[in-house]
C-alpha cells in the first residue's frame, strides 16, 4: 500500500461561534483518488481551503509527506507539492492558453523574477508548460486566447496550470461545476488519469463521476466526518443513506 501524501488529523475550523469543520481526519495516499461529498454547508470547501493553505485551521494538523505544514502558506505547500483549484474558474482570460501555463510552471519554481534571463530555466518552464498541456489535452490550443475557450476547456486548463507546479497532491474543488453532459465525461476521465504518480482529493457533487473513478469517499454533514471508506462500504452504511446518498438517488 502507497504512503499517505497528505494526513489531516482532527482539523477544526471556526468563525466565531461557528464550527465549520470540526474533528476532521482523513489521508491521501499515491495513486488514489479521495472524494469528499456531502451537501451544501457541510465543511467540504472549508476542508479543500484549510488543505491548501488559504484558511488556518483553529485545530489540529495537517502532514505533507510526513512534514508538519499546518502553519505553512498557500505558496509554501505549493512548493512543497500541493496544487489546487478553485470553485470558481481562475485564469487570465486575455493570455493564451500557453500562456496561463507557462505562468503557473513559472510562479513555483525558485528565482522566477529572474527567470526571464536565464535560458535554461525558461527551456524548463516551457516544458513543463507544453507537458501539462498535453496531459489535459490542449496542446493543440496552445496559442488560443483563454477566453475563446469553451466553459470545459477553460476548466481543462486550470487543470493543466496545476499540473504545470508538478504537484504530489492535487485538490479538486467541484471541477465538474457547470458543465454539460458531454464536458463532465471528458472531464472526469481526465481527473481518473492524473491520479497515475499523485494523490487526488476530489470535492464533487456529481454522484455518478465520484462513483466511477473514487477509489475511498469520505462524506461530511454539518461540518463532520460521518463515514468514510470504499466506495460501496460507504454508499451501504445507512448512516449516509439517511443523511445524503439516499437524497441524491431519489432525485437522480
Amino acid at each position: 500500500m502507497s504512503a499517505d501524501i497528505l494526513e489531516a488529523r482532527g482539523l477544526g475550523k471556526r468563525f466565531g461561534g461557528l464550527a465549520a469543520c470540526s474533528d476532521v481526519s482523513l489521508s491521501v495516499r499515491e495513486g488514489e483518488i479521495h472524494a469528499v461529498i456531502g451537501p451544501n454547508g457541510a465543511g467540504k470547501s472549508t476542508l479543500i481551503n484549510l488543505l491548501s493553505g488559504d484558511l488556518r485551521p483553529t485545530d489540529g494538523t495537517i502532514l505533507l509527506d510526513g512534514r508538519d505544514v499546518t502553519a505553512s502558506g498557500p505558496h509554501q505547500r505549493c512548493q512543497g507539492g500541493i496544487g489546487r483549484s478553485y470553485q470558481k474558474t481562475t485564469i487570465f482570460p486575455e493570455r493564451t492558453v500557453f500562456d496561463n501555463a507557462r505562468l503557473a510552471a513559472q510562479a513555483t519554481r525558485p528565482g522566477a523574477l529572474a527567470m526571464r534571463c536565464d535560458g535554461k530555466r525558461r527551456a524548463a518552464v516551457r516544458e513543463a508548460a507544453l507537458a501539462a498541456l498535453a496531459e489535459v489535452g490542449l496542446e493543440g490550443r496552445a496559442d488560443t486566447p483563454a477566453r475563446a475557450m469553451s466553459h470545459g476547456e477553460q476548466r481543462q486548463l486550470e487543470v493543466a496550470m496545476v499540473l504545470a507546479t508538478a504537484p504530489r497532491l492535487v485538490l479538486l474543488d467541484e471541477p465538474l461545476a457547470g458543465m454539460g453532459h458531454a464536458e463532465a465525461r471528458r472531464m472526469t476521465g481526465l481527473i481518473a488519469s492524473l491520479k497515475a504518480g499523485r494523490g487526488v482529493l476530489l470535492v464533487e457533487h456529481d454522484m455518478d463521476a465520484v462513483f466511477a473513478i473514487a477509489d475511498r469517499l469520505t462524506v461530511m454533514a454539518d461540518g463532520k466526518v460521518i463515514a468514510s471508506g470504499t466506495v460501496e462500504a460507504v454508499r451501504r452504511d445507512p448512516v449516509v443513506r439517511a443523511a445524503y446518498l439516499g437524497e441524491a438517488e431519489e432525485v437522480a
